[in-house]
């Protein structure tokens, strides 16, 4: 409890430069958390489990839109990462489904800790329970940072491009990261995903025999140049035929977001609510 009330002594300072104060912002029927730790809090200390407009298992798809299933990252969880992104979804009435995966125990506040094939198995269940409630074929699936990762490994190692149509990737960890310390599993007491995100993991080294990507989904990676957590950030691209890369400074030159904080970002949502939708993204490379 000496956490938390230390968090909230503090709430007027954020993670990422914005007021922890104001819990939501926006209008629209489902209420969007202002940043992480607005998210945080409304988790660890009011019990919200879920975002606002997130797993309504009575949901139908309009026409032409599949559901989207959003995967978090490290050291996070579906309320942390998507308190904004589910929200903003949903008030566009598309139907959004969350899971929280890889939990060391399941009371720990922070998920995302195990072994990423694992975790990868867990979504994949997940993706066939959201596609049985909604009665739909496919997903469009969204991973943020190991989410990310997960979602090319499920794709490519676990046969889901049958149950994907559109992936998009946000920060992704596909090609690891330098901030990793070790890339072997048995080194590790807590996080096994973080051995899994070094560069030289034995899990990376498998998904990257050969292309990365798999026929049949629209792939699309979103990257901010102000990430400090999955390095270096050009690793984030997947260089293969068909994948649109982005860096959000494409679109909004000069503007300065971070790993998590393009979760929250207003101008970052759009660009992300464009891709899920499979929305043509306009940039000064592609202007008319």
């Amino acid at each position: 409890m000496k956490n938390i009330r230390s968090l909230i002594a503090v709430c007027s300072l954020s993670l990422f430069g914005l007021s922890a104060c104001s819990t939501t912002k926006g209008e629209g029927q489902y209420s969007a958390k202002a940043n992480w730790t607005s998210s945080f809090l409304s988790q660890v200390v009011g019990g919200q489990t879920v975002p606002d407009g997130v797993n309504n298992w009575q949901c139908k798809p309009a026409e032409g839109q599949n559901p989207v299933v959003l995967i978090h990252g490290t050291f996070s969880s579906t309320m942390y990462s998507f308190g904004a992104l589910g929200p903003a979804l949903a008030n566009q009435d598309l139907c959004v489904y969350s899971i929280d995966y890889g939990a060391a125990d399941p009371s720990d506040w922070f998920k995302g800790v195990g072994a990423v094939d694992e975790s990868a198995q867990r979504i994949a269940d997940f993706i066939v329970s959201v596609k049985t409630a909604t009665g739909q074929d496919k997903v469009t699936l969204v991973g943020h940072s190991q989410g990310g990762l997960i979602g090319f490994y499920y794709l490519k190692m676990l046969g889901g491009s049958q149950h994907v149509d559109r992936f998009v990737a946000l920060a992704p960890s596909v090609n690891g990261t330098s901030i990793a310390k070790t890339p072997n599993r048995e080194l590790v007491d807590y996080c096994v995903a973080c051995a899994d995100q070094h560069p030289r993991s034995a899990l990376l080294r498998k998904l990257k025999e050969g292309n990365i990507t798999v026929p049949g989904v629209q792939y699309s990676v979103l990257v901010t140049k102000n990430d400090k957590v999955v390095l270096p950030v050009e690793k984030q691209f997947v260089e293969e035929p068909g994948v649109q890369n982005l860096y959000i400074q494409d679109r909004f030159p000069g503007k300065r977001v971070s790993h998590s904080g393009m979760l929250y970002d207003e101008e970052s949502l759009g660009l992300i609510s464009q891709l899920v939708k499979g929305e043509q993204v306009e940039t000064a490379a592609n202007k008319p």
